[in-house]
């Protein structure tokens, strides 16, 4: 595989030291909000669920066993914050992929670049069915992941290939505002990512590992965009086009916010 897995935590850090660069704030602030609120939320029941699961288990175990619970609950918390990281953010950005849409082309215009002018509702239209396309792609794969961790002896493995395969979604789903606000397809941004794997990976990476730390969690969607558009923008080249979406621009002003 090629690429520069550190390329893509480089990136990440200059985005996370965008996030109160004027110009930016406004588009920040919401996304933000959301998920802070929406990984509080989780994180309460996950934690809740898995202390329940583990009380549950511990029922059924002769007494002299109750020591297991100081052993189970790390991994129970531990797989919690996993399942957030890979499962939950999807939802998140699901979401908040409208929000995520302008910022990354506000960061874009901001780098010197254009974005082609579209109105805010097909705009809003088009991101959602693009995540949706995304989950198309992945969930899938994801569900041929969870059967390998059925499999006595190969499951071994299978912490390994959901951190790779997620650190690889993750950096695609971050990567693909950029492109699709370019109106470039989803299958010719995969394509050309494939060409630098491992740039694409270390992106990813970063994002799974940031995603268990709280409290920085709740900066890592709005970091990511920002600094996986300027990644995008420095490294890879938009393939030409035959169309670009045009109507009213939505992100070229110059007030700050």
């Amino acid at each position: 595989m090629k690429g520069n897995p550190l390329l893509g935590g480089r990136y990440w850090l200059m985005g996370l030291k965008q996030l109160t660069q004027p110009g930016l704030r406004r588009y920040v602030a919401l996304p933000l909000l959301l998920n802070i609120v929406l990984l509080s939320l989780a994180t309460v029941w996950g934690v809740g669920w898995a202390d329940d699961s583990i009380a549950w288990l511990l029922d059924s175990l002769p007494s002299w066993l109750d020591w297991l619970y100081w052993i189970l609950m790390p991994l129970m918390v531990l797989a919690m914050l996993l399942v957030l990281a890979y499962f939950f953010s999807a939802f998140l950005m699901l979401i908040a992929s409208p929000f995520n849409g302008l910022l990354s082309e506000k960061v874009e215009c901001q780098q010197g670049g254009s974005v082609p002018d579209e109105a805010i509702w097909p705009m809003i239209w088009r991101t959602l069915g693009r995540e949706l396309t995304k989950m198309g792609y992945y969930l899938p794969r994801y569900l041929v992941l969870f059967l390998i961790t059925l499999i006595p002896g190969v499951n071994l493995i299978s912490p390994l290939l959901w951190f790779l395969f997620g650190s690889w979604v993750l950096g695609l789903q971050y990567l693909d505002y950029s492109y699709d606000n370019h109106g470039v397809s989803f299958k010719e941004m995969r394509q050309q990512l494939a060409q630098q794997r491992l740039t694409v990976m270390g992106l990813g990476a970063v994002v799974a590992l940031t995603m268990l730390v709280p409290v920085l969690n709740w900066f890592v969607m709005s970091a990511t965009v920002i600094g996986a558009t300027r990644l995008r923008i420095a490294h890879f080249p938009l393939p030409a086009l035959t169309a670009q979406p045009a109507s009213v621009s939505y992100a070229n002003g110059s007030s700050n916010g």
